[in-house]
């Protein structure tokens, strides 16, 4: 899955704990983007059978995107979790949480968790 597919659906998952309806044009707000670069993103989105869009162009998951942006909360909430214990301030954890959860690989996000057990 690309980098720019997770930051979109982050971000419409962020914007549906807000707000009931989510258009493309709340996307692109919340991510300093153009509308026309969101509305590129969300036709692959919806060709990758991640989101639906209705007709009022309310934006929806998949089950598959669903799940897909349940995972990348995860991954911040746990980097957000441990760099807040480290002493980071709150807001900045979160902004460098989401670049963490953007930029490692599956593999490292594993071993960081099984060492936070361990």
């Amino acid at each position: 899955m690309s980098k720019t597919f997770d930051r979109y659906l982050y971000a419409i998952g962020m914007l549906k704990e807000k707000y009931l309806c989510v258009r493309a044009v709340d996307v692109a707000h919340c991510l300093g983007v153009s509308k026309a670069s969101v509305s590129v993103v969300i036709r692959q989105l919806r060709d990758q059978g991640l989101i639906d869009v209705e007709p009022d162009g309310n934006l929806l998951f998949t089950a598959m995107g669903k799940n897909r942006c349940d995972q990348l909360g995860e991954r911040v909430s746990f980097f957000r979790q441990l760099l807040t214990d480290a002493g980071v301030e709150p807001s900045q954890a979160l902004r460098d949480a989401i670049s963490f959860s953007w930029e490692m690989s599956e593999a490292s996000f594993e071993a960081f968790q099984a060492m936070r057990k361990g």
